[in-house]
């Protein structure tokens, strides 16, 4: 550009033209990057736009007054080596490379600025990701140390019952209350286990409750050998097969079956979990079990999970829908 400009507005031949205007070219490039180092100490943001002008056209018209005294010096020194240079136009050339070093000095403080501001915008939607995955997997960490307290509660409860009425069973009940713990524990530190794990330590559990309620405790779980390998968040069931035993067969008197059946869906899985009811003697739960099982898919599957309940005058369903996700993901 700078040797058009000089052969149109100079006249000067085209050779001249070259061998002027390249090393003032390379010579600009350095100059020209510089502005980078303005943008990084005057961020629009912080400085504001009439600051960044401002100073920007100062810097912009010192570094082309610079740039052209170079050119003029070349000028001259072309001239003396034999070079055929239009003589008196040395006013016109300065006047020609600090318009033009100042206009290259803008656009490369513009596109600085537009870096820049590709970058903080990255950066931001970066910092806001990982707030959004720190937040949820506080959330889902604070969730899961829920789920604890109210299983050991409940279990606790069942044994306290059975401790003066029979010992030997509280005893048993005991024992494979302890290795459902360390099961769970060793569960809960995965952030998702296969289906079939999860059905399991249901089951492991209604087999605990079974010890104190005997023959009025019947178990009944049906996992698909397709549903098996689809991963879900530990201890999911867990809240809803105790309300199950407490609100639904405890309240009867020839008790009931608990169900757990899971089915497949398209890209999702199904798990219902079922028990009878005594509408009269129901005792008024505070549904704090739900809650968390209602929270706790919000945060692992947003809007691809589902939670419903269906209840009749003697049946209570719950119905849990998940993704039927093979791989393992984030929490």
């Amino acid at each position: 550009m700078l040797a058009l400009l000089v052969r149109a507005v100079l006249g000067t031949p085209w050779i001249e033209s070259l061998v002027f205007s390249l090393p003032m070219g390379l010579l600009a490039s350095p100059v020209s990057l510089s502005a980078w180092y303005l943008c990084r100490a005057m961020p629009i943001s912080r400085t504001g736009p009439a600051r960044v002008a401002t100073t920007a056209t100062i810097a912009a018209l010192l570094t082309s007054s610079l740039w052209a005294a170079v050119g003029r010096l070349w000028w001259a020194l072309l001239n003396n080596s034999g070079f055929e240079l239009p003589a008196g136009q040395t006013p016109a050339l300065f006047v020609l490379l600090v318009g033009l070093g100042g206009l290259a000095y803008l656009v490369s403080v513009t596109v600085h600025y537009v870096i820049q501001a590709v970058e903080d915008s990255s950066l931001a939607a970066r910092r806001a990701l990982e707030s959004q995955v720190a937040q949820r997997d506080a959330e889902l960490r604070a969730l899961r140390a829920q789920v604890d307290p109210h299983f050991l509660f409940n279990s606790l409860n069942s044994i306290a019952g059975l401790t003066a009425a029979d010992p030997d069973k509280a005893r048993k009940m005991c024992q494979l209350l302890g290795d459902f713990l360390r099961d769970s524990l060793t569960v809960g530190r995965e952030p998702r286990i296969p289906l079939a794990r999860e059905v399991g330590l249901a089951e492991q559990y209604l087999r605990i409750e079974q010890v104190r309620f005997g023959g009025r405790l019947t178990i009944q779980a049906v996992c698909d050998a397709g549903d098996q390998a689809a991963l879900v968040p530990p201890l999911i069931l867990q809240p809803l097969v105790e309300n199950a035993v407490r609100h639904g067969v405890a309240t009867r008197l020839d008790g009931g079956t608990v169900a757990i059946a899971t089915k497949r869906l398209g890209d999702r899985v199904v798990v219902t979990v079922d028990n009878p009811r005594d509408e009269d003697g129901a005792r008024r739960g505070t549904g704090f079990g739900q809650d968390i099982v209602r929270r706790r898919l919000t945060a692992t599957f947003g809007d691809r999970a589902a939670f419903s309940v269906e209840t009749t005058p003697e049946t209570y369903r719950v119905t849990v829908t998940m993704p039927a996700d093979a791989a393992a993901g984030s929490v």
